[in-house]
Formats: structure tokens, C-alpha cells, sequence
């Protein structure tokens, strides 16, 4: 009996989902199942029904087909890989949930149109995560746009292997045009977040206050969501997990090929997988369907059509197009039944319907049905730097010793330990926060540093922390209030970043509550500065 109530509530759910869909996203679907429609039509108007059943009654399945699979479930994994280092600055979470939670992204889309699987990906990385929504979202936005970069990179490298028909031709300039676009943006975004915001806020600065608001706060979150590839470290790690999803991809559209009888070829194998991704792009049907089994179909038969420089690639093949159909067919299956299960799975794991599922796109709503009462809230700084082991390895004694030189002796904890930890601890934030410096200007600023370290080196023959603490001062004294505007510059945020810290401390400030009163409980008499 319970299962029956399981079972009717999982249909209630599905049937509330599509209905949910349609009330908001009504034009999208129609015009996603006329799209599917119609390349469902242009693909049986010239098939052979008896030609397609030979070409699966001949099909060499062992040990290609099983092969493909696995490859397919690698790529996953990769995907939940990419996924968990995509949020590691956020949150934690393992290999295994973050593949789930792409598993679930896919498999919504499968089931349900209009995309509603990227926000239901989003909704669950932020229920799973504790993230806000809107910084899932862009995450799950950040891994679409490193998706498209790769594949249009892989796209236009294997065009110039294989050498391209005019429709291929096209494909490829178009390709290459969007990369250009699209890699500009992110580096605009990655490398200098402050002038994006500022971007942001000029062009919107004519609009109302609340759209102001609104998209400088989208900007914002849009930025920190970009924020794992300013370290070059994980940069690197990022990027290359994102070329390995999509070189295992293509390994994948590579091991169906001998099923039919075609040569195994890696090149045409990448040109394939990458049309057909950008192909179904456009609104279409649950899980593509129609859209592409076109696409993958005219992406096989042209590639195919023109010899190559790759083993398996020297000869021109003439496909039909009836084996180019079932050849897309065998693609697609082991993509949507592979992931669906997967999907289903995951939901199932961890006692989710599809109704609520669907939901978590709904509840968690994009930033401009923000009720209005939250506007204010989103100026806010949501996040605080942590500190990582590169700050911890750049808080030596030399900046221990610098940041000492800026704090009066009157001012000094009496206690020297004491002293120490507030001056390690100011030390520590001063580089926390000289970190966040955009690109550019870190890069200045190091350079800047090493000028300093070693013109110290050259003109006393020791380290800075190994100077005299009044000479010491003088030096840096030169530098911060001398008369070259470029060292003024240069020592003024590290000045003002120590003081900051030291003087907000508990300590600092109860040793200040002191020397304010005389020896007789009377105020001080006020210092102008």
C-alpha cells in the first residue's frame, strides 16, 4: 500500500512539475517540441526502415558498446571532479555528490524541457552545499560557459586536422568567433572583477535604482563565483579537468563508430562530438530528442566526407545516412538512459521526487524575483577570505618586521609575547587582504616588493627582519613618506592595513582605554595628529 502512495505521488509530482513549466515557461517549451518535431520529420523522410534494421542486426556490439558506457560514467565522474573543485573555496563536498548532482542536472533535462535541469542543479549544489542560490547558479553557469570554451577550442584545433567542407567551414568561423568573444569575457571577469562591477553599474547607472541594484549585486556574485580561477593553481586544475571531460567525450563518440563498421577515428570522433553539443543548444525536446539525432547525424556524414591527417581519418567515407541515424541513435541512448538512471538514482538516494526537484528551481528564485524587502541585503558582503596555505607561507618575519615598523612605541603591548601574536595576526590580515588585489595590480605590487626586499638586501647587507628595529624604521619611513610618489603609493596600503588590524584589536585598544586617563583617574588632554 505504501508503495502505491510512493507511486502516486511520484506521478502527482512529474504531472505538477510539467504543469509548473508551462505556466511559466510555456513559449519555451512549445517552441522546443515544434524544433524537435521538425528535425524529427526532416530525419524519417528519407529513411529506409529495412536499412536501419540491417545496420543493427550487423552491428558489432562486444566489446565497443560496453566500452562506450564505461567511458560515458568516466566522463561523469570527471564531471563531479570539476564540479568539487569549482567549489572548494565555498564548500565541501566529495566526488561522489558533486557527480550526483550533475547526474540530476542531466537527467531533469532529460525528462523535463526548457533547461529546467541547470536551476534544479543549481537548487540542489545549494541545498547540499548550504551556498546561496544565486552562487550555485552562477557555478552551474561558469561550468556551461567553460563547457562551450572547450568544445569550440577542440572544435576549431580538429577543423584544422581534418580539413573542412564549407559547411564545416562555416561551422568552425563561427566557432572561433564565439571563442574569441566568450574567452575576452571571462578574462575580463577573472582578471579584473573590479572594473566587470564597475562596468555593470555605469551601464545600468541611467536605469531605476532597484535594476541598479540588482545587477551590480548579479555582477558581484558572478564574480566571486569566478573567483577559484584567480588562483593559477586551480586555474590550471579547473581548465584541464574541463579539456578531459570533453577529450573522454569524444573517446566516447570514438567507440561507438566500429558498432557500424566506421574506422575509429579521434579527430572526426572530436569534430562529431562537438557539433552535436553545440547543436543542441537550441530549445528542443526532453533529452534532445530529434534535435540531436540531426545534428550528430549531418556532423558524422560530413566529417566523414574528407580525408583527414589521423589514423582512421586518411580516407574519405561516403556514410549513409541511414548508418549516420543509427550510428546518432546508439549516442544518444547510451548518453540518456546512462545519465536518467543515474539521475533517478541520485533523487532516490537521497529522498527526492521529481516534484521537488523541479521545485528547487522554483523556490530558490533568480535575482530579479528577489522580493523587495531583501534588495538592501544583497550590497552585503556575504563571504570572508579564508586564509590559504599561500598566506600562511608569505607570513614570515620579514612581514612581521615591516608591519612593526608602523606601530609607535607608546603603543606597544607591554607584554611581548602578547605583542608578537597581535603583530603576526596584523601581519597575517595585511597579506589576506593584499592577496585580493586584482591581477594586474598584484602583479605591480610583487614586483614592486622585490625591488624593496632587495634594495634593503643592497644597502644594509641583511635581511629586513634582521635590521635594528630604529633603523629598520627609517628605512621603511623613507619609502612611505619620502618623496618618490610611486614608494608612497606602494607602502601606503600595507601601512594602513596593519594599523587597521592592530589597533582594532582587543588588546590594542584596552592598552589605549590606559594612556587615556592620568595617573589620577583624569581624562588626557586631546593630541591633534
Amino acid at each position: 500500500m505504501q508503495g502505491g502512495n510512493i507511486i502516486t505521488r511520484g506521478v502527482k509530482g512529474f504531472f505538477s512539475a510539467w504543469a509548473k513549466i508551462f505556466r511559466s515557461r510555456g513559449a519555451i517549451v512549445i517552441v522546443g517540441f515544434v524544433v524537435g518535431c521538425v528535425f524529427l520529420y526532416v530525419i524519417s523522410r528519407n529513411l529506409a526502415t529495412d536499412k536501419i534494421i540491417t545496420a543493427f542486426q550487423n552491428a558489432i556490439w562486444l566489446p565497443w558498446l560496453p566500452l562506450a558506457v564505461l567511458t560515458y560514467i568516466v566522463g561523469m565522474l570527471l564531471r563531479g571532479l570539476r564540479l568539487q573543485l569549482l567549489v572548494k573555496n565555498e564548500a565541501v563536498i566529495s566526488t561522489g555528490t558533486a557527480s550526483n548532482i550533475v547526474a540530476v542536472g542531466f537527467a531533469v533535462n532529460n525528462i523535463l524541457p526548457a533547461r529546467l535541469g541547470e536551476f534544479v542543479r543549481a537548487g540542489m549544489l545549494s541545498e547540499r552545499t548550504g551556498m546561496p542560490y544565486l552562487l550555485s547558479l552562477t557555478i552551474t553557469f561558469l561550468e556551461r560557459l567553460l563547457d562551450g570554451l572547450v568544445i569550440l577550442l577542440l572544435l576549431v584545433t580538429a577543423s584544422l586536422i581534418v580539413p573542412a567542407t564549407p559547411e564545416m567551414r562555416n561551422w568552425t568561423a563561427l566557432a572561433a568567433l564565439l571563442f574569441i568573444i566568450a574567452l575576452l569575457s571571462v578574462a575580463i571577469i577573472t582578471l579584473t572583477p573590479q572594473t566587470a562591477v564597475a562596468l555593470a553599474s555605469a551601464i545600468t547607472s541611467r536605469l531605476s535604482w532597484k535594476v541598479h541594484t540588482k545587477v551590480v549585486a548579479l555582477v558581484t556574485q558572478i564574480n566571486r563565483g569566478f573567483g577559484c580561477l584567480r588562483d593559477a593553481q586551480s586555474a590550471i586544475f579547473i581548465l584541464a579537468s574541463s579539456f578531459l571531460i570533453w577529450l573522454v567525450e569524444s573517446i566516447f563518440f570514438m567507440l561507438v563508430m566500429p558498432c557500424f563498421g566506421l574506422p575509429p577515428g579521434f579527430i572526426r570522433a572530436v569534430i562529431t562530438m562537438s557539433v552535436t553539443n553545440l547543436g543542441i543548444l537550441i530549445p528542443s525536446t526532453p533529452g534532445h530528442v530529434g534535435t540531436y539525432h540531426f545534428v550528430c547525424r549531418e556532423a558524422l556524414i560530413k566529417v566523414c566526407s574528407v580525408p583527414g591527417m589521423t589514423p582512421g581519418t586518411t580516407d574519405p567515407i561516403t556514410v549513409d545516412p541511414n548508418i549516420a541515424v543509427s550510428y546518432a541513435v546508439i549516442v544518444h541512448s547510451i548518453y540518456y538512459i546512462t545519465v536518467t538512471v543515474w539521475g533517478v538514482y541520485a533523487m532516490a538516494k537521497y529522498t527526492m521526487e521529481l516534484g521537488s526537484t523541479a521545485a528547487l528551481a522554483y523556490e530558490a528564485k533568480p535575482i530579479r524575483a528577489l522580493p523587495d524587502e531583501h534588495a538592501d541585503s544583497m550590497n552585503f558582503i556575504t563571504s570572508y577570505p579564508e586564509i590559504s596555505a599561500r598566506v600562511e607561507e608569505k607570513v614570515t618575519k620579514f612581514w612581521s618586521g615591516l608591519c612593526e615598523c608602523f606601530i609607535p612605541d607608546e603603543h606597544r603591548l607591554p607584554d611581548s609575547d602578547e605583542f608578537n601574536t597581535v603583530l603576526r595576526e596584523a601581519s597575517t590580515f595585511t597579506v589576506t587582504e593584499l592577496e585580493r588585489l586584482p591581477f594586474r595590480l598584484r602583479v605591480v605590487f610583487d614586483i614592486g616588493l622585490t625591488v624593496f626586499k632587495a634594495l634593503i638586501v643592497l644597502s644594509t647587507g641583511r635581511f629586513l627582519c634582521h635590521v635594528p628595529l630604529a633603523q629598520r624604521r627609517n628605512l621603511v619611513d623613507a619609502w612611505a613618506f619620502g618623496k618618490i610618489s610611486l614608494t608612497r603609493k606602494f607602502m601606503k596600503p600595507i601601512r594602513s592595513l596593519a594599523l587597521f588590524y592592530y589597533y582594532d584589536h582587543p588588546a590594542v585598544q584596552a592598552l589605549l582605554d590606559k594612556l587615556s586617563m592620568n595617573s589620577d583617574g583624569a581624562p588626557c588632554p586631546e593630541v591633534s595628529v
